[in-house]
């Protein structure tokens, strides 16, 4: 069939440059896909883009990158590139500081902890703990958009494919931040790689073979004189392939030609590279094998390390005959292959004992270089080594250094190849398999665990094992009965006197309890365990286990501890986030936000952005409790999208159901359910019951501020059915006065006794003030009119300034309490400070409630002041605060994790919203943004 002409040849690196092919290459086809390209860097001063271009081999990705980078050129925009290699991909960062090498001068510009990420990543630096992928990419970020406000940058990605992982992260992390600066990123990889990359404004361009015409056209050109049946051959075989095309017939006029049997047109092609072996001397063959085994393209190496094999001196003529068959490229200093293929059809020419003769010789040539010199040294050896085995365990540390955490697995996992002993083969594949966990990756965490062969009697191990396998499960899922195996593997490490192993299991034994419903006689091992340890009563792991264990029952000593602990954490964020989070668990949420801060702010100094969507989370939700909305969209906004950025759908579904609770208590129904049901759909595909229940929960006083209490209750009453997938005795004081309300006015007043004389049983004899505010309310609703009024009052008390919400919804049921009771005049005050509370905080449907029983007491209410800043989207009100805190766009740029230039886009929006022309303007803007807690 032919096909549709659609995707024709264009020059690449990789092709023959003569003079014939050239003018051939370059003047046909393409055009669109040329015109894309041309469109990008015209428009390059009016922001960035980033084309992903793929396709099969040989197809032409980087002849059509070539011809990118000669119109850049042309047009006096900067040009980076990076090619990805299969024999560098164990180098971090390699392909990255690449690319970045023509501007590394102006890294001095960076902030400092940049800088240093930066220049630890290159091996440049070594006075900072392991940067954070994230960090670094925000250091290339800012390297990029700072030198592009000189000069426009295209930035070209070659075989992305075989990029080494870290500089991918990083490619992957800028790609999705250069809409507002004049930079291009484009990337060529091939097919059937699924790492994901880009975002929804990423363009892709998939390269398909010629058509028929096109073929026969480029096939007579390169290979004219063929005999009808070869030309029908090669058309068929290499089926609109450009590669294909030039490189079959070189091969194909020999009795080879004439082997009918089938193969992948990859492996068409390698055996096409490989067959011009024969024709070469035995000195180019054997150097060519070196080229392809090195992890470099220095001609001196090649040359160096092709004497030590042959035992007899080379020079760059012996390198002659392969150029003259197109084999490589040669220039001064470096040699080439002219397509991966031949690498590859290289690496399997040559056998099993030259390779490791090359390796060998290889690793003697780059003994200046430490790293290298120890993977060819590996490459070189069969068979255990221990000498060799410790320094790969040294070049983990190193990796670590720099944070290539991937490249420190596999250097551990090499390691433990190379051990004599099961204990050494064991420990090193164990800590490889911890790294594994931390870095989310489940599949390679299996690999590492099954080729580890521990002893039964081994009790640490195993426990190691328990622990690694937890934390590379996706956290709260609902399944209590892995509980009694955590505290198992928790009395076994304390035994073996790894105590903070032993802590750790027992914190994510009792975060289970909280995640699921398990019963009391597990939550008493916990707790009985965790007193084994021994700890310190402020231990933050200790207080934590209780808080997760019991949150009701013990909240109130759990609360004591958080406030003596409160502002003395030291700014470890590990411990912030521990305290912060146990702070919300018992209901303390005005302590969570200051814990919850600290840590975030520490967490984005890091670089740690996986770890600080899951904070921003929390920080969101204790920030809506204590009254900060608008500081808590923001909260929310930013988990998304750091969660998107890190692939955690568990902290993007969690962050948009506050997102949901949000806009139903600012009145957005609609808006609201659109969240909730975004959320439900990816709480279901990660099977979180956990957030089920708090999902119900938002669902629940949305339905309240609509009106609508029966379908409130509806909607809450599933936190308290057993049998309900929401069902969640952890959490199901969260709704407690939605509850109650919902109960009360839908005519279920018996539900609402029930579920406070519960709550009271168990968080007696001292609740949290949170919860105890909660039940004052309850109970004031329910009471007899004679009863009512205490209840109001001592809900009223100094503990229910913290909670600004539920301080207003007590005030506006009292004074309507008041009203009916005939006390209009009474009423009025009460209902005053509820419109205003409301007000502030936007909670429109309880601002009109109030307003409706100020009249019914007889008095006219103002209409609400609507503010300009109202107007602004969550990151742009985050982008003005932070400017009238006297930021530079620069700074706040580095705070999100955004390029200036986007910053810059961002505060023109809002120049433009509020009518201002300048940041002097922001401030008088921004007065009323205040929560009514302050």
């Amino acid at each position: 069939m032919t096909k549709r002409a659609k995707k024709k040849y264009l020059p690449r690196r990789k092709q023959p440059t003569d003079a014939a092919h050239s003018a051939f290459h370059v003047l046909q086809g393409r055009e669109q896909d040329i015109a894309l390209i041309d469109h990008l860097i015209d428009r390059i001063d009016q922001g960035g883009s980033t084309l992903v271009i793929s396709g099969e081999p040989g197809i032409g990705k980087s002849a059509l990158l070539e011809v990118a980078k000669h119109r850049a050129s042309a047009r006096d925009v900067s040009v980076l590139s990076m090619t990805g290699v299969l024999a560098e991909v164990h180098l971090p960062f390699a392909a990255l500081e690449q690319a970045l090498r023509p501007m590394m001068k102006r890294a001095v510009g960076l902030v400092p902890r940049q800088r240093s990420a930066l220049l630890a990543a290159f091996g440049m630096h070594d006075d900072m703990g392991a940067p954070d992928i994230f960090l670094v990419a925000l250091a290339t970020l800012s390297l990029l958009t700072e030198s592009a406000t000189r000069k426009p940058i295209l930035l070209v990605a070659d075989d992305a494919q075989w990029l080494d992982e870290a500089t991918y992260d990083v490619l992957a992390f800028i790609s999705r931040r250069l809409s507002s600066d004049p930079v291009v990123l484009l990337v060529a990889m091939r097919d059937g790689f699924n790492r994901s990359f880009g975002d929804a404004s990423t363009l892709w361009l998939r390269l398909s073979g010629l058509d028929d015409a096109d073929a026969e056209r480029l096939l007579d050109a390169q290979a004219p004189g063929l005999s009808t049946d070869l030309r029908g051959r090669f058309l068929k075989e290499a089926s609109g392939n450009p590669l294909a095309l030039l490189e079959l017939p070189r091969g194909g006029r020999s009795a080879g030609a004439q082997d009918s049997t089938w193969l992948p047109l990859t492996k068409r092609l390698e055996r096409a590279f490989s067959a011009r072996l024969s024709d070469l001397p035995a000195t180019a063959r054997t150097l060519l094998f070196v080229a392809a085994e090195n992890d470099g393209t220095s001609l001196h190496e090649t040359l160096s390390a092709g004497e030590a094999v042959l035992g007899e001196r080379v020079g760059v003529n012996d390198l002659a005959p392969a150029t003259a068959v197109k084999l490589i490229e040669i220039d001064e200093t470096e040699v080439r292959f002219r397509h991966p293929l031949v690498r590859s059809a290289m690496h399997q020419a040559a056998d099993l004992a030259t390779r490791q003769m090359i390796h060998a010789a290889l690793a003697a040539t780059v003994s200046d270089q430490l790293d290298r010199h120890l993977w060819h040294r590996a490459a070189a050896t069969i068979g255990p080594d221990d000498e060799l085995a410790g320094e790969y365990d040294r070049m983990a540390a190193r990796a670590l250094r720099r944070g290539a955490v991937a490249m420190a697995i596999e250097v551990l996992e090499k390691a433990a190849r190379l051990s004599s002993t099961a204990r050494g083969k064991s420990d090193r594949l164990l800590r490889a398999a911890e790294l594994a966990a931390d870095l989310g990756q489940p599949e390679l965490l299996k690999r590492l665990l099954r080729q580890a062969d521990v002893d039964e009697t081994d009790h640490l191990a195993l426990a190691r094992i328990g622990w690694c396998r937890e934390i590379g499960q996706p956290p709260m899922v609902n399944d209590p009965a892995k509980i009694p195996t955590l505290v198992r593997l928790a009395a076994q490490a304390n035994a073996a006197g790894a105590k903070d192993l032993a802590s750790n299991l027992l914190w994510r034994a009792a975060q289970r309890c909280w995640w699921s419903n398990a019963d009391g006689g597990i939550r008493e091992s916990i707790l009985a365990a965790a007193k084994s340890l021994e700890l310190s009563e402020t231990d933050p792991r200790l207080i934590a286990i209780s808080a997760y264990a019991e949150p009701l029952q013990l909240g109130g000593d759990v609360f004591s501890k958080l406030q003596r602990l409160s502002g003395a954490n030291g700014g470890d964020p590990a411990v912030a986030r521990i305290l912060g989070s146990t702070a919300n668990v018992i209901g303390a949420f005005d302590l969570g936000v200051s814990f919850l801060a600290g840590s975030a702010a520490a967490l984005r100094d890091q670089g740690r952005l996986s770890d600080l969507a899951r904070v921003l989370f929390a920080q969101a939700w204790a920030e809506m409790e204590v009254g900060d909305w608008k500081g808590a969209m923001s909260e929310a906004e930013e988990s998304v999208r750091f969660a998107e950025e890190t692939g955690t759908t568990l902290w993007i579904a969690a962050a948009t159901i506050v997102k949901a609770k949000l806009a139903g208590m600012m009145g957005n129904l609609e808006q609201s359910q659109a969240y909730a049901a975004e959320a439900e759909r990816l709480i279901l595909a990660v099977g979180a019951s956990f957030l089920l229940a708090m999902l119900q929960i938002a669902r629940g006083i949305s339905a309240i501020g609509a009106g609508r209490h029966w379908e409130a209750y509806e909607h809450l009453l599933r936190l308290f059915t057993p049998a309900d997938p929401a069902f969640n005795s952890g959490l199901q004081f969260f709704g407690l006065a939605d509850f109650i309300e919902a109960a009360f006015f839908s005519g279920h007043a018996d539900a609402a006794h029930g579920v406070i004389a519960e709550m009271e049983r168990v968080s007696a004899p001292v609740p949290v003030p949170w919860v105890e505010t909660m039940l004052y309310y309850g109970k004031a609703l329910l009471a007899a009119p004679a009863d009512a009024e205490q209840f109001f009052l001592q809900g009223l008390g100094p503990a229910a300034k913290n909670w600004p919400f539920l301080r207003g919804r007590l005030l506006l049921a009292y004074g309507g309490w008041l009203r009916r009771q005939r006390r209009s005049a009474d009423a009025r005050a009460p209902l005053r400070e509820a419109r205003d509370i409301f007000d502030a905080l936007g909670a429109s449907p309880w601002s009109d409630r109030a307003r409706e029983e100020l009249r019914a007491s007889g008095e006219t209410s103002r209409r609400r002041t609507e503010y300009a800043w109202e107007m602004l989207t969550p990151q742009e009100l985050r982008i003005a605060q932070l400017a009238v805190e006297g930021l530079s766009n620069k700074e706040i740029g580095t705070r999100l994790y955004l390029s200036h230039r986007t910053v810059g886009y961002h505060l023109h929006r809002v120049f433009s919203k509020t009518g201002i022309t300048s940041r002097s303007g922001l401030r008088p803007i921004l007065a009323d943004t205040t929560h009514p807690a302050s």
